[in-house]
């Protein structure tokens, strides 16, 4: 949201009481109406083109005269630039829609449907219908899983380039171990960078056919297999190096030890274990800690779990034998981290 304070001034203190309030409510406003201009076609409609808002509204098959209060938001927003009656997406636009359009359902779910229940789970009248400490692959998400999976594709498009980056990779004619991988993308990618790597997509059976097809369509069939199983009870192998990505914040502190040791416990000696998640931490700077946050209280809401302290996940590690342990922001995803752990050498 390109709209700022005059003068760039902070909005902290009593004097700054109501702005901030308003700030808090515009956001709430612009994020409804931006998911909204991307799952109808209204942004997809713009990005080749400038039209008029009866043109974008006969495209979309929205009201004209709506379509038009909604093209005017989104100018504010910087989603769109009117010039006269026309209107042309941003660059911001066509930036983001092949990044995270497939992921629109699942972000409209997270902050609007999930959280519609949010009182109820904070007065305790709203009870989950499974058991959050029992040791599990999500197969409860089963009925959901497709549009889940579309958003961690999303998730991964904003920020898969700069964790590429920081993943030194042990052994690049090893194996790599993706655990609760979904589709698969950070092991395509990492296998693409490195021919001689071989890896395996671990995920409940409920992923097996998306995920294959990606492997198909990567032309990654001869290096990448795919495995059903549960991470808390199948033997997970031997590996040199494995990726924990968007795992833990689905799970409890004591499943998250014990996870976190049965990995390290299946690497090969001088192994890598990668562990990407959401952090409400101050390192992460203002916005990332409140993404951090915010994630806390969403997955409280929807799994009964949340998001983790830094210096706790650090214990999980050198609890399970890992050392020379690493943390990096994830600065083009606000709110990521990324953990580096390996297994000492014989």
């Amino acid at each position: 949201m390109p709209i700022t304070v005059p003068g760039e001034r902070s909005l902290a203190g009593a004097e700054n009481a109501v702005p901030a309030f308003m700030f808090d409510m515009l956001s709430a406003w612009g994020f409804r109406a931006v998911t909204l201009a991307f799952r109808t076609g209204v942004l997809a409609a713009l990005a080749d083109e400038e039209l008029t808002a009866e043109q974008v509204a006969d495209r979309a098959g929205l009201d004209p005269r709506g379509t038009a209060f909604l093209l005017d938001c989104l100018d504010c927003l910087g989603y769109v630039s009117q010039v006269g009656d026309r209107y042309a997406a941003t660059d911001t636009t066509n930036e983001l829609l092949p990044m995270i359009s497939m992921g629109i359902p699942y972000f409209e779910k997270i902050v609007f449907t999930d959280w519609a229940n949010l009182e109820s789970r904070l007065r305790g009248d709203l009870t989950l219908a499974f058991e959050p400490e029992q040791p599990r692959t999500p197969r409860w998400l089963a009925k959901e899983w497709r549009v889940f999976q579309d958003g961690m594709v999303a998730l991964t498009n904003m920020n898969i380039d700069e964790v590429l980056e920081r993943i030194p990779v042990p052994d690049p004619a090893g194996h790599l171990l993706d655990l609760g991988g979904g589709y698969g993308l950070y092991s395509i990618a990492i296998c693409r960078r490195h021919p001689q790597l071989r890896a395996t997509i671990f995920e409940i059976p409920e992923m097996q056919r998306l995920a294959n097809r990606a492997i198909v369509e990567n032309d990654m069939a001869d290096r990448i297999d795919f495995r059903a199983g549960d991470f808390f009870t199948d033997d997970l192998g031997s590996t040199s190096m494995a990726l924990l990505f968007n795992v833990i914040h689905s799970k409890s502190h004591r499943q998250n030890r014990e996870l976190v040791a049965r990995t390290a416990a299946a690497l090969q000696p001088g192994g890598l274990l990668v562990l990407l998640d959401q952090f409400p931490a101050p390192e992460l700077g203002p916005i990332g800690r409140s993404f951090g946050a915010m994630m806390a209280l969403s997955m409280f809401n929807s799994v009964g779990q949340q998001t983790y302290p830094l210096d706790e996940v650090r214990d999980w590690l050198t609890a399970a034998g890992l050392v020379d342990v690493e943390f990096h922001a994830v600065r083009s995803a606000p709110g990521n981290g990324l953990f580096l752990a390996r297994k000492p050498a014989r």
